[in-house]
Parts: structure tokens; C-alpha cells; sequence
């Protein structure tokens, strides 16, 4: 079997990131197996090695020491079984003894067969579809003593089709995500029902292997079809569930996104396997954030990470034929406050900045630039109030033609991100004009910034992360100008710039 992929040497590095995670070549999307082992933290992702966009999935490999430098390792698992031989789909790692444990989906779907030959290839467009296409999706596991090497258990899959409950799609049944509580290994699986709606599904085994069906959650069809990627875990307190329903009508100014992450805050019985939900948000307001993942660090804090990318959408990289496409946000520190999911940046990405500028108690009003703010890999922390303007604007990546508008409306309350002001427009095939997202905001007091830029990606934490807004944008011009208008005078307590390395 081959092992060539894209030749990394022939990558174009115009707009890849300092500081993100990305593949070293080829296509990625969701994370993967996040955990610590043997010292160090590890992710996977799902990963197409010969193209820049969606194929059969394989398990690409990175490893940090503080979850912002990675190395990569070789492919983890590859689509090599009969029950995985058309993906590795997503799931999960945990540290079992001394192993290194991987739970994932094995995929099989027939069209898959047509469309790929036996080194995962894409066939020529001629080749001929299945009359109707035969999916089946089951949970496995693989294993490893070095954290380098891993072996598919021979007992494989550990949860078929037939502990499916009735009711839910066979063909929609993956991503698990596994725990171990009281001395007993847990799962959560995403799902969907034969009626369209999205399912988490349950389960427990003594010793990883062996598993019993326990129970499952749903809300119903207004929160979207299958719910992929869930991951349940004890956060201040309470039990925190997040997964990533497909196809979740808007709600306001929420869940703007055809495909988007959410968050249940609530209680979860070990003994019956029932979640009580007791609130629910969206995770992140902007454009590019699915799938997220967590861990817990080796001091004892819960990061999240996600595929800083989305769904249906056209590809500038893929049709600029750069080589790679897709990269991994910022870690997340969680936290909970009054009931809901706060996300700072993780604290080790204070360790690569650099460069600080600092300015204090200063009024905007009109046009105002300055060049010690520019760059393209930045961290900017701003605090200001509107109590003399209606309105404030930040522009990033701006260039002659190009920008990415941050704007404050404080007639309406709203802060809004546009971003179609780029010749590389990022288009939602599925919704036309999608070039916004707005969230309703208290601007009658202070508000903070923290906001991370890096070369094509903008990450916005509002508030000490009571919002976060995470976007991509590639600008042609490769403008790294930052500038302010103000209508009135906006007043900025505080300014802070550092470069990151």
C-alpha cells in the first residue's frame, strides 16, 4: 500500500499560522484523541493525506509539551479493516494503565468504494456510483504502549450495529468520546433517529471492551439532525456536555452557522445514564469552530480545542492549490459563571509573546492609526467604553481593498464581525451573502478584548471570554494594518499589543 502524500515541500506558506495547530499537507477537520501521555499532550485529527479537501479519513498525529507547539508524529490509524476500510472517523484517547487508549469510528459506505481505490485514492470522475449507498458506522479501539505506535484490538468493533437502540440510525452512529468515573469506563456517542433528529447515546463497561447500552438525550428537532463529537465531562461543580448538532435552525443572532458547536450545562447520572439540563449555549459566535474536544491538563484544568473551519463552504486554500487546508483554534481554558461556559485563551500562549506596547487612557474619535499595532501575528487586549460614541469599528488585515470589520453599535446593543471585504471571499454554498455574525452586547459600561491574530485566523474573547468569536480570512494584499474609527469619542482605558512568536 502506498504511503505518498502531498509533497510538503510544495507548500505554499502564504497564510500558514505561527501559532495553530495545522497538517503538515493535505486536509484536516476534527480533533481527535485529545489527552496527556507519557508526559506529553497528544492530538489527533481527521486527516485526507492526498488532497486538500474531505476523503477517506485517516488519524493524523501531533504532540506538545504545553499545547501550542506541535511536532507531528506519523499517521496513527489508517482505514485498513474491513469494518474501518472507508474512514477512521472521529473519537477519542484516554491513558488505560500504562496504554494509550483510542476509541473511533470505523466507517463503511459502499460509494466509498467506487469513488477511492485501495490506496485511498480518488478514482476518475467516471467512476460509477452504488445504485444506493450501504453505511454502517460502529465504535473501535486501538491501543499503544509508546504513544507512537498503535494496534487496532482484534476484537474490533467493540460496539456494533446490534447494540444500536432501535430507533437510531445505524448509518449515523459515531464519534465516541470515553471517560473513566468510579472505576468504570464510559462512552457518549453522537447520533441520529430515524427521524432526523439528533441523539447523544450512553454507555458503560467495566473494563473498555465490553460495553452495555445505558441510556440517551435528545431536545427534539430544534436543536438540528445528528449531534456529532460529544464529550461530557465535571466542570466547577456541575457536568458539562458539548457536541456539534448539524443543521440547528438560527435562533436571534444565535447558532448563525448551518452546522454549530453547543454546550449543556446540567447533571449526569452514572447509575441510569440520564443528563439533566439545566441551560444550554452556543459555543463560539463566529464563523470557523466545529467539533470541539477537551482534556484535562496535567494541573488539573479543562482545555477545549476545535477545528478552526466549517462545513459547506468554499475552500480558498483548496482552490489556490496551496497544499494543506485546515487548522485547529487556540486551546481553551473553561471555566464556568452563573451557569454558562466561559473560555479564556490557555496561559501558555503568554510564554510566545513578545514585543509588548502599551497604551492608556486615551480617546478615539474619527480615524486613528498606529503602526506599533500592526502585524499579522498579534495578541491585542483592549479595554474602552462607548459612553460618548454610538459607534466603534476595528479593522484588521486591512489593506487597500481588504478588511476584517469588528463593529459596536450601541443604539442596538450589538457587535458585529463582516467579513466580506476580502478578494478570497469565504462562501457558504448553502447560504448566500453569509458574510456576518452579530451578538447582542451590554455597551452601556467597560468592555474587553482579547484577540488573538495569526496570519489567516482572528480569535475575539469578549468579556473574559463570556464570548468568543473565531473566524478565517485570507487576504490577498496581506495587509497587517489595524485601525479604529469612532463616531464621538470612544474612550480606551487600556490598550496592550504583544507580537507572538
Amino acid at each position: 500500500m502506498t504511503t505518498m502524500t502531498i509533497d510538503t515541500d510544495k507548500i505554499n506558506q502564504t497564510y500558514r499560522h505561527h501559532y495553530h495547530l495545522m497538517p503538515e499537507s493535505g486536509w484536516m477537520n476534527d480533533p481527535n484523541g485529545f489527552s496527556f501521555f507519557n508526559n506529553e499532550y497528544h492530538l489527533f485529527y481527521q486527516h485526507y493525506p492526498y488532497d486538500t479537501m474531505w476523503g477517506p479519513m485517516h488519524w493524523a498525529h501531533a504532540v506538545s509539551p504545553d499545547l501550542i507547539r506541535w511536532t507531528h508524529k506519523e499517521i496513527a490509524l489508517k482505514p485498513d479493516k474491513a469494518y474501518d476500510r472507508n474512514g477512521v472517523f472521529s473519537g477519542s484517547g484516554l491513558q488505560v494503565g500504562s496504554e494509550h487508549w483510542l476509541y473511533y469510528t470505523g466507517h463503511i459506505d459502499s460509494n466509498l468504494d467506487f469513488l477511492y481505490d485501495e490506496n485511498f485514492k480518488k478514482r476518475p470522475e467516471a467512476a460509477i456510483l452504488a445504485s444506493e449507498s450501504h453505511i454502517r458506522q460502529v465504535q473501535c479501539l486501538a491501543k499503544s504502549e509508546d504513544g507512537v505506535k498503535y494496534t487496532k484490538y482484534e476484537g474490533n468493533p467493540v460496539i456494533g450495529t446490534d447494540r444500536v437502540p432501535a430507533g437510531i440510525k445505524v448509518e449515523d452512529f459515531r464519534d465516541p468520546k470515553v471517560w473513566i468515573h468510579a472505576n468504570k469506563f464510559f462512552m457518549a456517542v453522537g447520533a441520529k433517529s430515524t427521524e432526523n433528529i439528533g441523539h447523544v447515546l450512553f454507555y458503560v463497561s467495566s473494563d473498555g471492551i465490553d460495553w452495555e447500552y445505558l441510556n440517551l438525550l435528545t431536545l427534539g428537532k430544534n436543536f438540528g439532525t445528528v449531534w456529532e463529537c460529544p464529550d461530557l465531562f465535571e466542570l466547577d461543580g456541575k457536568h458539562v456536555l458539548l457536541f456539534s448538532p448539524q443543521e440547528k435552525p438560527r435562533v436571534g443572532n444565535d447558532f448563525e452557522n448551518i452546522h454549530s458547536s453547543m454546550a449543556l450545562i446540567g447533571s449526569f447520572d452514572y447509575s441510569t445514564g440520564e443528563f439533566t439540563v439545566e441551560g444550554e449555549q452556543e459555543i463560539d459566535q463566529g464563523f470557523d469552530f466545529y467539533a470541539p474536544q477537551s482534556t484535562l491538563t496535567a494541573d488539573g484544568k479543562r482545555v477545549m480545542i476545535a477545528w478552526m473551519n466549517m462545513w459547506d463552504m468554499r475552500y480558498p486554500l483548496h482552490e489556490l492549490g496551496h497544499g494543506w487546508n485546515g487548522s485547529m483554534t487556540l486551546p481553551r481554558e473553561l471555566s464556568l459563571k452563573n451557569g454558562r461556559l466561559i473560555q479564556r485563551p490557555h496561559h501558555a500562549i503568554e510564554n510566545y509573546q513578545e514585543q509588548k506596547v502599551e497604551l492608556s487612557d486615551f480617546a478615539i474619535s474619527g480615524h486613528y492609526g498606529n503602526d506599533s499595532l500592526n502585524g499579522d501575528s498579534q495578541r491585542i487586549d483592549i479595554q474602552f467604553d462607548m459612553e460618548d460614541s454610538s459607534y466603534f469599528s476595528i479593522d484588521f488585515f486591512k489593506g487597500k481593498n481588504e478588511k476584517f470589520a469588528l463593529t459596536f453599535y450601541k443604539d442596538r446593543n450589538q457587535m458585529v464581525l463582516d467579513r466580506k471585504e476580502s478578494v478570497y471571499v469565504i462562501e457558504n454554498l448553502a447560504c448566500k451573502n453569509d458574510y456576518s455574525r452579530s451578538q447582542s452586547i451590554d455597551l452601556s459600561g467597560s468592555i474587553k478584548l482579547s484577540i488573538f491574530l495569526d496570519v489567516s485566523s482572528i480569535e475575539i474573547f469578549v468579556n473574559d471570554g463570556e464570548l468568543v468569536f473565531t473566524s478565517l480570512f485570507f487576504s490577498e494584499e496581506m495587509g497587517d494594518c489595524v485601525s479604529f474609527y469612532s463616531k464621538g469619542r470612544t474612550h480606551v482605558n487600556k490598550l496592550l499589543k504583544w507580537m507572538i512568536s
